[in-house]
């Protein structure tokens, strides 16, 4: 069987003659007839009786037309979903990100993303910086957001923004009437810290102990928006990255510049094993432009 025999044979069945059927198809009716005839031959079936000028499609063509329009049913699927493709309208994308931008700013972008594009599958994985690379050197991952760059030949690192650390107060604090928090503000002041293996962390301690200052760490997470949910009850004060900040703003705490600064680097991490599909890079053009419009650097 050829394809332009079926395609003569599901022309003939649909419009109903081999005049109509020869118009679709752009050629003549005895092309048309020719190449039922080839398509009977090939099955070793009759097809059609021939009833003057008209051919009666037979039992056996009935069913040989469910089993071909399945087929092409099939196709047109794949058709479209090639176009979807191509229109960055499906696909499936897994996406690793840090906790300071995984619990809001990220989860946004996501919603949004997905609400435009209903075909596409998305995983969202929230962990630690150092799990991300992980991640993205095993190629479990599409896209990596973290603290970490990664220098590997399997890894590409692009720099997403850079942010400064705030210092976070509950509101009426003695020390919200201040423009800027320095060590020595916080020094005796009930701190919540944010665990000795958090990259932010390490960063926050080297600032204090070349200040001299030691700090009265009261209490330790893991996550910044759970230090911001501690000082919203009045349980100490911290620092964070002022994504996680912008978002408690009316949970009841302040936030405030910390000087020196504490800066830190945020990386897209896209693991270069595999082709970085047009989908990844739509989704961090709409990052990147949500990371501009929230006006951090």
């Amino acid at each position: 069987m050829k394809p332009r025999q079926i395609e003569a044979f599901r022309a003939v069945i649909e419009t109903g003659s081999v005049t109509a059927a020869a118009d679709r198809l752009r050629i003549s009716q005895p092309a048309v007839s020719k190449l039922i005839m080839q398509l009977e031959d090939a099955t070793r079936l009759a097809l059609f009786v021939r009833d003057r000028q008209r051919l009666v499609p037979t039992p056996e063509a009935r069913l040989l037309f469910e089993e071909i329009d399945r087929v092409f049913l099939g196709v047109d699927r794949i058709e479209r979903f090639a176009e979807d493709l191509r229109e960055k309208r499906a696909g499936r994308m897994r996406i690793g990100c840090l906790p300071g931008l995984g619990l809001s700013l990220v989860p946004d972008v996501v919603a949004s993303f997905a609400a435009e594009r209903p075909d596409v599958h998305m995983t969202l994985h929230v962990q630690t910086s150092a799990k991300i690379a992980d991640w993205v050197l095993g190629q479990q991952v599409d896209l990596g957001i973290s603290l970490l760059r990664v220098d590997h030949p399997s890894v590409d690192a692009e720099p997403l923004t850079r942010a400064d650390a705030v210092c976070i107060l509950p509101a009426g604090h003695k020390l919200s009437k201040k423009a800027i928090i320095a060590p020595e503000d916080l020094r005796n002041v009930p701190f919540i810290g944010l665990g000795r293996e958090d990259h932010t962390e390490q960063m926050i301690s080297r600032v204090f102990d070349y200040e001299g200052v030691q700090r009265h760490v009261r209490l330790e997470t893991n996550l910044s928006a759970v230090a911001c949910h501690l000082v919203a009850t009045g349980a100490g004060v911290s620092i964070v990255d002022p994504f996680t900040a912008a978002e408690f703003r009316s949970a009841g705490i302040v936030a405030r510049p910390f000087h020196p600064t504490v800066s830190f680097n945020m990386w897209l991490l896209y693991p270069n094993l595999q082709p970085r599909s047009k989908l990844i890079e739509t989704f961090v053009d709409a990052l990147r432009r949500e990371v501009a419009g929230r006006g951090v650097k």
